[in-house]
């Protein structure tokens, strides 16, 4: 009787473990068919045109691209390093001192020739995968996934809908150099639109790299923050609707014309007028802190933190808008920037963001006249 237990108990335990072999290997081949593996491959070809293909179709995986986006991403990589994920600055060898300091300029790597702390963190990043800096698919995955905030300004030129806009977005935000190049950069673009877009501006669903729908999500929030959303419906001032070039009774009083100048330590949400202003008054040298909440606070932020302020138009000084005011919106207000006086002395002109093309970093300019509800500040 003891045998027979013993058979029935050996015989019992073997069914049971042949059922968790076989539940084992169903569950193995489901997680197979179920993968959600967003591996990126991009091409290391000396043939630019192959890159180029390579990079498009990684890029056309990605939720909320356009064909214009690409073409203004593919343009700017075509000047920055001709679509070689090796090259170095000026041709300039390898250097392990040089590469791993973040002090270090003109001194930059890769597809998109990334630069200082950027460059470094390039290094790491493909260290961590085991892989060289040179990997072009290590590079594109840095640059949509784990380039910091970088990363974030990528994707909205990727998401922009005219071909000249999103190239010099790119330029002037993502790379942040190439003054001067815009005009050729274009020119790549459009030539790579033509020959990959087949007149198409469809967007693809899927996500090539991981996070990058976590990303984008996060870009949405950015773009919809407090800040400054101006009102075009509002008539945008007393004396003038808003212009995507300097007027030209104003153009022999401005000299710095480096509007698309940004700064590392902007911590105002992107895009905004705010984000805007704080840079635009770093490049004029009369700079403003981070902090001084929506544009209709800033006057009286500013003028408790020790500003200057005033009722009537200084060049170079900010401009803060309270709700409503010149258009200003009715619950953030606004904020820009005074770039030159008019001749009479009654009206002034501003630039600023979010105004045209909310949300891409567009600026743009207006004439005004000084009134109600508006604070001059003066930068330090």
């Amino acid at each position: 009787m003891k045998k027979l237990l013993k058979g029935y108990l050996i015989a019992i335990l073997s069914l049971v473990f042949l059922i968790i072999v076989i539940i084992g290997m169903f569950s193995s081949n489901s997680d197979q068919c179920q993968s959600t593996s967003t591996d990126v491959s991009v091409t290391t070809s000396a043939d630019k045109e192959a890159v180029a293909k390579s990079l498009h179709d990684n890029l056309k995986k990605i939720s909320g691209v356009t064909e214009a986006g690409i073409a203004g991403y593919l343009g700017n990589t075509q000047h920055e390093s001709g679509f070689n994920s090796s090259v170095i600055q000026s041709n300039a060898p390898y250097s392990e001192s040089q590469a791993m300091n973040p002090k270090v300029s003109g001194y930059a790597f890769g597809l998109n020739q990334w630069d200082n702390s950027r460059r470094v963190e390039l290094i790491n990043y493909a260290e961590s995968k085991n892989k060289p800096w040179t990997d072009a698919s290590v590079q594109f995955d840095f640059a949509l996934n784990h380039d910091g905030t970088n990363s974030d300004l990528l994707k909205q030129g990727l998401k922009m809908t005219n071909i000249d806009d999103a190239t010099e977005f790119l330029r002037a935000s993502w790379e942040r150099g190439g003054a001067g190049t815009t005009a050729t950069r274009q020119s790549y673009a459009r030539s790579w639109y033509a020959k990959f877009s087949n007149g198409s501006s469809d967007t693809a669903v899927d996500t090539a790299t991981t996070g990058t729908e976590t990303t984008q999500n996060a870009d949405n929030t950015t773009n919809n923050s407090s800040g400054c959303l101006t009102n075009v419906a509002q008539g945008m001032g007393l004396s003038g609707a808003p212009v995507k070039e300097i007027p030209s009774a104003y153009k022999s009083k401005i000299k710095d014309t480096n509007f698309t100048a940004t700064s590392s330590s902007n911590t105002y949400p992107f895009g905004q007028c705010t984000w805007y202003t704080y840079n635009r008054m770093q490049e004029l040298g009369t700079p403003v802190e981070n902090g001084l909440g929506n544009g209709a606070d800033w006057g009286k932020n500013a003028k408790a933190k020790g500003y200057k302020t005033d009722s009537q138009p200084h060049v170079s000084w900010a401009v803060g808008f309270s709700q409503g005011a010149d258009g200003a919106d009715p619950t953030y207000g606004h904020v820009a920037v005074v770039e030159a006086i008019s001749d009479d002395g009654k009206h002034f002109l501003v630039s600023e963001c979010n105004v045209v093309a909310s949300g891409t970093g567009t600026v743009s300019f207006r004439e005004l006249t000084a009134g109600k509800g508006v604070t001059f500040i003066q930068g330090k």
